[in-house]
């Protein structure tokens, strides 16, 4: 069906229209029934009504979907009336897009179930009032918290539980929320239960009203604060107490304390600060706190108060100063750490609480001075050091070459050839000596297998050429290198392992006066232990030389804050150090290796 009456009759719809026949088919449909439905409207002019929109078109109680190609079912409500066009009965179906507010709709029943049951089931006592504060709903909480049942309450008032002396004020800001000069009101008041006992409580109340602004009822929310009341006034009782006891507080302190006005006038001091200071309280009180005390600075030169961060003219606040200077009585000047902190007095001034550090200073100068000593041994062990490698270089080194030196020198004025070809032949052989020497010194001072293969492979090359070098029998006990599962040590702790087991073996040779030496490795949970041991005469720990190589030792040991210990007697020696696996691992892995049971001369 399409006329001129229907695109009418389509066009003034106020809704989204289709028109529906005798035989229940859609005959007619406006651009915006389209696009409701999400079709062309060639799909749906001829179909069946049921194949668009679901449910009883005619019954007022069902609930209506149009139907959408993807499966789609919208919420729609209907208007239908019925139209006489070209002589035809049919039905003009307006169509409104329900979906919003049926979900406002479950959201408000949501809310209102959700309400419902923190209100009956909450255990927090709540109630509902009317304008004329009579109780109309009240929840099990509630009840509790009165002592009434709900049938009693509800036959009440808010005044009629409210204590006495209240309920003017619990009337007077109900009033004004009802009326709607408070949107909401919090106040602390007591309620007196059924059997006359009187409960503190927390009361919050709003006021619920309808669509045009009018008052419904209020709703009140109760906690019982009674304990926090309690605890209110035990602590005000506290707090009198300790006023009451506060000058013995003062009295007994172990730190100086005294008071300034807002002029700097001393006006209290404690019996710790008169101690201190060397002042009786009376000599004090009445007077300036700078010129009395801090007049002058810790170099002796004046200190004029203007300048003073303490008692100056900037006024008292709260500052916390660590090294300073008081003068004593007697004209010494005290070391001191303080903390000041203004006065809340209408009078101002401040409170000055100190602490005599002199102690402090001076343990802390001592420690200043014990480090420039350790510094200057470092740089004298260094030194000495560079002394040692400067006489091996020219007794053995430059020797060497001196050597080498004549032997081309005198080749050079040989008679005959086969004479010069021999002193060449010595030459080379007095070279490849000195080189091998080289390689020997040079491995001193960094072995490259240390870099390339790693500390077991550097102590084993090191004990073999002490062995060819001097003869000594070297025993090894070093395990393989660190794999996955066992983490090799940091760098530097393997350059200090070599270093002391470098200089032992150095010692063992040079001192010893042995015929066998034992080198260990072992790594324990976070630590690498070293034992160098040797059956030599030993010698008296306790009566070192100034030698560098015990003192290097230690001292390398101490950087990594490992142990080093030493044990020497007539059967022999035994260096032990304990290193900890990377920086900071600590002191307690080595405090835990030096611990340990002694190892034997073969350490597994």
């Amino acid at each position: 069906m399409r006329s001129e009456a229907v695109d009418t009759l389509l066009a003034l719809a106020p809704d989204p229209t289709i028109v529906v026949d005798r035989r229940v088919r859609v005959v007619a449909a406006c651009d915006r029934a389209a696009r409701l439905f999400d079709r062309p409207r060639t799909e749906i002019v001829g179909a069946p009504l049921d194949t668009v929109i679901s449910g009883g078109v005619l019954d007022p109680e069902a609930k209506l979907y149009a139907l959408r190609p993807d499966g789609l079912e919208l919420p729609i409500e209907i208007s239908v009336r019925v139209v006489e066009i070209d002589g035809e009965t049919v039905l003009a179906v307006g169509l409104r897009d329900v979906t919003e507010r049926r979900r406002r709709a479950a959201t408000l029943r949501e809310e209102s179930e959700r309400f419902r049951r923190l209100f009956e089931d909450g255990p927090v006592a709540m109630a509902l009032a009317d304008p004329d504060m009579r109780l109309d709903e009240v929840n099990d909480a509630f009840c509790e918290l009165t002592g009434y049942g709900r049938d009693e309450l509800t036959a009440l008032s808010l005044a009629d539980i409210t204590h006495p002396d209240d309920v003017s004020i619990s009337l007077r800001l109900a009033g004004q929320a009802f009326a709607g000069e408070l949107p909401s009101f919090s106040v602390d008041k007591r309620y007196v239960r059924k059997n006359g006992e009187v409960v503190w409580v927390d009361v919050t109340v709003s006021s619920i009203r309808d669509e045009d602004g009018r008052p419904l009822k209020g709703l009140g929310v109760m906690r019982d604060i009674s304990e926090r009341r309690e605890a209110l006034k035990r602590a005000h009782a506290e707090l009198e107490r300790l006023e009451r006891d506060r000058d013995r507080i003062l009295e007994f302190a172990g730190e100086g304390i005294y008071h300034v006005d807002g002029r700097g006038t001393i006006t209290f001091v404690n019996p710790a600060a008169e101690a201190m200071l060397g002042w009786p309280a009376e000599a004090m009180v009445g007077k300036p706190a700078h010129e009395l005390l801090h007049h002058r600075r810790p170099d002796g030169s004046p200190y004029p108060r203007s300048e003073c961060h303490l008692h100056g003219r900037s006024g008292a606040r709260l500052e916390s100063i660590a090294d300073d200077v008081f003068w004593r009585a007697d004209g010494t000047p005290m070391n001191v750490q303080y903390t000041s902190a203004p006065v809340d007095e209408p009078d101002g001034g401040m409170v000055v609480v100190f602490a005599d550090v002199s102690e402090r200073v001076r343990m802390e100068a001592e420690l200043a001075e014990s480090r420039q000593r350790a510094e200057r041994a470092r740089m004298q062990a260094a030194e000495d050091e560079r002394a040692r490698w400067a006489r091996e270089l020219h007794d053995e080194t430059l020797q060497g070459l001196a050597a080498v030196h004549v032997l081309l020198s005198s080749g050079l004025r040989a008679a005959n050839e086969a004479d010069r070809r021999d002193r060449m032949r010595s030459a080379q052989e007095q070279v490849e000596g000195e080189m091998e020497k080289l390689r020997g010194l040079i491995a001193d001072l960094r072995p490259p297998a240390l870099d390339e293969l790693g500390l077991a492979a550097s102590v084993r090359d090191l004990a073999a050429r002490m062995q060819a070098i001097y003869g000594i029998e070297v025993d090894i006990d070093v395990p393989a290198e660190p794999d996955g599962e066992r983490p090799r040590p940091a760098p530097e702790v393997e350059t200090v392992a070599y270093r002391i087991v470098q200089e032992s073996l150095n010692n063992v040779a040079k001192h010893a006066r042995c015929d066998w030496a034992s080198v260990a490795l072992r790594q324990a949970p976070g630590t690498l232990e070293v034992c160098v041991c040797d059956n030599g005469t030993g010698f008296d720990p306790e009566h070192q030389t100034g030698g560098f190589g015990l003192r290097g030792m230690r001292e390398r040991v101490d950087l990594l804050h490992g142990r080093l210990t030493l044990r020497s007697g007539p059967d022999g020696t035994e260096v032990r150090a304990a290193l900890p696996m990377l920086d900071g691992a600590g002191d307690q892995d080595g405090a835990a290796a030096s611990r340990s049971p002694t190892m034997p001369h073969s350490i597994a």
